[in-house]
């Protein structure tokens, strides 16, 4: 039963892979052949014109931009830097602490270090708030 069954696959699918026609599958139209090599002509044409427009805005606009913003942000950081040191050396007790309750808040211990401190914590900016 299956040497039958894959005898008959056997002649369909090498009837598929070697079945060639006697003549083209279609027939090229050389005016539509014409008009599409000028439309993909037109379309690189257009594509050469924008990306160097495109090209001019990220040199002449975004690079400046990038560089204002990048001196803003170097004098922004280095300003809380400045207020971090100043805030160093304060204890836990001094340091002025909003009344939120929802402000480190521990259900459950952490299971790393000593239990209070997160993953990421900063000595110099995290401060253990205890009420």
């Amino acid at each position: 039963m299956f040497r039958t069954v894959a005898k008959r696959q056997a002649k369909v699918i090498g009837r598929r892979f070697q079945s060639n026609l006697d003549k083209p599958a279609f027939t090229a139209d050389p005016a539509k052949g014409a008009e599409f090599a000028k439309h993909i002509e037109a379309v690189e044409h257009h594509a050469d014109a924008s990306s160097a427009t495109w090209k001019k805005v990220s040199f002449l606009l975004a690079a400046p931009i990038i560089a204002v913003t990048a001196v803003n942000t170097f004098f922004v950081e280095k300003e809380h830097a400045e207020h971090r040191e100043h805030t160093k050396h304060l204890s836990d007790e001094e340091w002025p602490v909003p009344k939120y309750q929802y402000l480190n808040v521990r259900k459950v211990d952490f299971f790393w270090g000593d239990g209070d401190k997160t993953l990421f914590w900063n000595s110099d900016c995290n401060r253990h708030i205890r009420d």
